[in-house]
């Protein structure tokens, strides 16, 4: 018997002032407030750097017109403590519902996930699985496939999912957008979204109307895109945004994800490309 299920951890049912949230314009994730962050229902605290020349409006003694990591050991940076406390949307009794619904979530991922799982899904993407380094260069780790329903092993799955493909697996697998596929991969959880690692055994079902791109193409777009400040809803809503993973952090905090345009718009506001 086949059970139908939904991704509960990109669930929305929390709001959240925070201002590293402000990107979250229908609502911030149930794995970000419960999972990541933990601050529900306590709340979370948040340090912002702050300087005492610029909240005078005065020069900085370094000639900075900026905040920057080197401004911590100056005698007039400081940190604002701030306390965020979520909202959840729904009542109490319907948190209670949800509570559960998650809790069975999750017993299901813990069944399957970091096995190799016969997984069917049509492509309705195929991005470059773009990273930015320390270095802040970005590059090309191969091919991310995106998915908007599938069947995980004999479940129906009926959010967005991804599988992450080598640049040789893709080439020989010679598959496009619209290409329904078999496919066996490891299931990890990456920020609460599904992601298939170690993608093989690639099987056409059903060929769709799409091109295959060859990887050249996707290796060029690190050079020609550019990246967004934010995570507009209108960016995340179109196909040319992308979200990369930035691992060009000091170390201590979590690496975060950046949006990247890959047609090189460097303001969404005056952006052409918005199918709305």
């Amino acid at each position: 018997m086949q059970t139908r299920r939904r991704n509960l951890y990109k669930a929305t049912i929390f709001k959240c002032a925070h201002r590293l949230h402000r990107h979250a314009e229908k609502g911030t994730s149930v794995w970000h407030i419960l999972k990541q962050k933990r601050c529900f229902p306590d709340g979370c605290l948040s340090f912002r750097p702050r300087c005492e020349q610029f909240d005078r409006r005065r020069k900085c003694p370094r000639k900075k017109r900026r905040l920057e990591p080197g401004c911590a050991s100056c005698q007039y940076f400081y940190e604002e403590k701030q306390n965020f406390q979520p909202e959840a949307v729904p009542s109490e009794a319907e948190m209670k519902r949800f509570r559960r619904e998650l809790e069975e979530f999750e017993d299901w991922l813990l069944e399957i996930k970091e096995r190799r799982l016969e997984v069917r899904g049509k492509i309705e993407k195929i991005l470059p699985h773009l990273v930015r380094q320390q270095s802040k260069s970005i590059t090309c780790r191969g091919i991310l496939l995106f998915f908007t329903t599938g069947i995980i092993v004999r479940d129906i799955f009926e959010d967005p999912f991804y599988a992450r493909l080598s640049g040789g697996v893709y080439e020989r697998a010679q598959i496009a957008v619209g290409d329904e596929i078999d496919f066996e991969g490891q299931l990890v959880i990456d920020r609460g979204r599904l992601v298939f690692n170690r993608v093989g055994q690639i099987d056409l079902v059903r060929p769709g109307d799409g091109e295959f791109v060859d990887m050249e193409n996707f290796r060029r777009v690190r050079i020609a895109g550019s990246e967004i400040k934010g995570q507009p809803h209108k960016c995340m809503q179109c196909r040319h945004g992308l979200l990369i993973d930035d691992l060009s952090g000091d170390g201590r905090s979590r690496a975060r994800r950046l949006m990247y345009c890959l047609k090189g718009v460097a303001d969404y506001r005056y952006c052409p490309y918005h199918e709305s």
